[in-house]
């Protein structure tokens, strides 16, 4: 069976969210590697939103609520792919755009 999440993130809000609540949304959200690797972009508050993207994404894909951070986005490279409870999901595509961020996941379970 193949489940396709995609969501769409207003960098912005992002920006105003880590400006309002700093450490507290970071540690909610993300795992200190998600947090770090944005920490180290030009424009953290876009890496962040794509990342944040790639979660709903996979929630969305899942068909179910699941822990924020227990879905770790992470990347080889310039590729990112999804880290759940274990097991590793490749099919993941983040993309940003000066105001918004997208993602899309594709996860194959065989059934």
């Amino acid at each position: 069976m193949t489940m396709i999440g995609v969501d769409i993130v207003d960098i912005a809000r992002i920006h105003r969210i880590v400006e309002r609540y700093g450490e507290r949304f970071l540690d909610r959200v993300y795992s200190k590697d998600e947090a770090n690797y944005a920490r180290g972009k030009r424009r953290m508050e876009e890496t962040l939103a794509g990342q944040f993207a790639a979660k709903e994404a996979f929630i969305k894909a899942l068909g179910r609520g699941v822990p924020w951070r227990d879905i770790v986005v992470c990347h080889e490279g310039a590729r990112p792919f999804i880290r759940f409870r274990g097991k590793r999901y490749d099919d993941v595509s983040i993309s940003h755009e000066h105001a918004y961020a997208v993602a899309v996941v594709n996860i194959n379970e065989e059934k």
